[in-house]
């Protein structure tokens, strides 16, 4: 899945600095707050850590459930390759995603909208309802909802008309659109734990929770995710929103990040990090963030020694008219608190 701030890539630098300042993670208590996909919480679960994962999406939450906290399938009415089986079978209907984000379905509206191949709507349409009254018949757990609602997750990000992310739809159609939605079973690692995920806002969060380490990897700029994978968190909810725009975005006022904008940032995280009940703290951050990284490593000087890990890389610029990159350093800043 592509994903905006993916650490897919850097994974041995992350696991590399870690080793370096904490060693051996098997057995420890690790948090990762902002999971996103869960590339690095899923990493930490695979070296038999017990894991516990955050993200204030709904969408992050079910990929937490498939890929963190689930150790083996939930007992059901029904068992998870039955229940995609069944899923997959399905015929579609003229439901939310048919007549909000196709072409056909918005033919009369206002805007129209290009996200989906018309039959691949109508089958998300089935599943989310299907899915929908058997958590409403109690024949499925809340766990065993939100597995499969990762599964159509992943799936939907293999058939959508975008380029990788829902702030906009593709004006020419991309021949992923025209794959046949199908959802796969995600396969289960049992690392022996009881691992735990939350979808709540981090500052509410901190104060409940403890551990040895805490990996925190904030947004860099000041792009607030909520708009950027609207699709995504009404395939989970399936609650019909009072959508707005040519991109049909899901009102997201109420879900403004302060880790997104430039004066709140700094105060957040520092506020984050001295409530935080872990003794190592990692953040993941950048050299062009919208926080100036001296500024926060000082502040964090109050809490513990800090130091500072960098990883080089190339940023695509997108304002240098598509033909240049800049230079710019992966940071992870380290608190050891006192």
């Amino acid at each position: 899945m592509r994903y905006i701030g993916s650490k897919a890539k850097i994974l041995d630098f992350i696991d590399n600095t870690i080793m370096q300042t904490f060693g051996a993670i098997d057995g420890a208590t690790v948090a990762d707050l902002f999971a996103g996909t869960c590339s690095v919480a899923e990493m930490f679960k695979h070296k038999n850590a017990s894991v516990l994962t955050n993200d204030y999406l709904w969408f992050s939450y079910a990929l937490q459930t498939a890929r963190v906290k689930l150790n083996a399938e939930p007992l059901c009415n029904i068992s998870y390759p039955v229940a995609i089986e069944q899923l997959n079978a399905l015929e579609g209907v003229d439901g939310f995603f048919f007549q909000e984000y196709t072409v056909e379905g918005t033919a009369h509206s206002k805007y129209s909208r290009n996200y989906f191949e018309c039959e691949n709507a109508r089958k998300i349409d089935a599943i989310c309802l299907q899915m929908a009254n058997w958590k409403k018949g109690n024949f499925i757990s809340d766990d065993m909802y939100f597995l499969l609602s990762a599964s159509l997750v992943d799936a939907i990000t293999k058939v959508s008309n975008t380029a990788g992310t829902y702030g906009a739809f593709l004006k020419i159609d991309d021949q992923r659109k025209f794959k046949p939605l199908l959802l796969q079973p995600f396969q289960f690692y049992d690392n022996g734990c009881k691992n735990k995920a939350w979808c709540t806002d981090i500052a509410k969060l901190i104060d409940e929770i403890s551990g040895d380490i805490l990996y925190l990897d904030p947004p860099y700029n000041s792009r607030q995710y909520p708009p950027y994978y609207h699709i995504l968190e009404t395939a989970v909810l399936y609650d019909s929103p009072d959508i707005y725009g040519i991109t049909g975005r899901r009102p997201y006022q109420g879900q403004l990040s302060p880790f997104c904008m430039k004066d709140q940032a700094l105060s957040a995280m520092v506020d984050i990090v001295r409530r935080a009940r872990f003794g190592h703290v990692y953040i993941s951050y950048s050299t062009d963030g919208i926080m100036n990284y001296e500024e926060l490593c000082a502040q964090l000087k109050a809490f513990g020694t800090v130091e500072c890990f960098f990883k080089p890389y190339k940023r695509y610029k997108s304002n240098s008219g598509g033909t240049g990159s800049t230079n710019v350093k992966e940071i992870i800043i380290y608190v050891k608190k006192r």
